[in-house]
């Protein structure tokens, strides 16, 4: 809940210091997530691009479907 600057002005000085306080812990909480988040995104990036070069390698040795054998033989 958004307060109006005029309530805002009669808050007490230790609720507006809680409020800035919890913000901040916040803000924090955030940031380590993001953080988190971001390492994830870093791994699946890597695997994604190693998928990536592993296919372009099993397509260029197996170029020739024609000359290709079977799975079964």
């Amino acid at each position: 809940m958004l307060l109006k600057p005029l309530e805002m002005s009669e808050l007490p000085k230790e609720e507006l210091e809680s409020k800035i306080a919890f913000l901040e812990r916040h803000i924090e909480e955030q940031d380590r997530e993001i953080l988190h988040l971001r390492k994830i995104l870093d791994k699946i990036l890597e695997d994604v691009e190693s998928l990536k070069n592993s296919v372009q390698q099993t397509s260029q040795q197996n170029s020739d479907p024609a000359t290709e054998r079977p799975p079964h033989y």
